[in-house]
Order: C-alpha cells, then structure tokens, then sequence
C-alpha cells in the first residue's frame, strides 16, 4: 500500500488537525506541551508531501523537547491516551499491524527514536549509506497520524 493511500485509509489531514487540536484545547501542561509538539511536528512533515518542501530542510525542524521533559520528570503517558493501540486505529494497514497493543509511552517513544536516527542520518550526510531517507519520512508521517488517530477521540 502506498503512502497516500495509507494515509487516506487512517485520516484527511483536516480530520486529524481538528481531532488533536480539540484535545490540546482541553488539555494542560506536559500533556498539552507534548501535544502541541506532536501536532506541529506533523505539520512539518506534511509540508513534505503537500508542498514539496525539501525533506532535508524539514527533518532537522522536528522537535521532541516537550517529550523529553515529560519522560525526565516521569509524566505518566496514559494522562493522553489509556489504554493500548486498538485494531480499530490501524484501519487494516497491514505496515501498522505490530503495533496493535503498544501503549502510548512505546509508540512515543519509538516514533522519538525514529525522528533522532532521521536527523543523524541527515547531520552526518550519510547519504551514500543506500538509506531511502523519503520512505523512512513517509513511514514517520504515517507513525504520527496513527499516533494521533489513538490519542484522539473516537
């Protein structure tokens, strides 16, 4: 399945924008915090793909402070979404199967690590490794909007 049908079958960017801007709404401090750096972590990354920005220049603008501040203090992950992955989010992509069950802190956690390897690769400009650095920022932008679609409201 390819990227833009992947994405299709979980959201319309409008969709999620609205769902993870009501919860930020309703939330306060590192949830908040963590929330609104998720949201605008995936508007950059969506740049990418609806306005052609350059991946390159897009990838090192991630951020993940709010994460980071929230798992040093020991925020406890379930205050954004109880529970773990349910089948019903991954809207039958097959990519996303093996994450049925994580729970929020792990996708969180995963998706954080998978944004730190990304920008090494890109500040070492270790692009003669063979890594397809577009596929792995496709993979990312599909691993935040099912991040979203399991913290959003139903």
């Amino acid at each position: 399945m390819d990227f833009f049908t992947a994405f299709e079958a979980l959201s319309t960017t409008e969709k999620v924008a609205s769902a993870i801007s009501s919860v930020i709404k309703n939330s306060r401090g590192h949830k908040r915090a963590i929330l609104r750096e998720l949201k605008e972590n995936l508007d950059l990354l969506l740049m990418i793909w609806e306005k052609s920005a350059s991946l390159e220049r897009v990838v090192p603008k991630l951020t993940f402070k709010a994460y980071i501040a929230a798992a040093d203090s020991g925020f406890n992950f379930k205050k954004i979404a109880r529970g773990s992955l349910k089948a019903k989010n991954t809207h039958g992509v097959k990519q996303f199967q093996k994450y049925i069950g994580w729970s929020t802190e792990k996708l969180f956690e995963n998706i954080y690590l998978k944004v730190r390897q990304l920008q090494n690769i890109l500040e070492l400009n270790n692009h003669k490794t063979g890594i397809n650095l577009e596929i792995r920022v496709e993979y990312l932008t599909r691993m935040l909007i099912l991040l979203l679609k399991h913290i959003g409201p139903d």
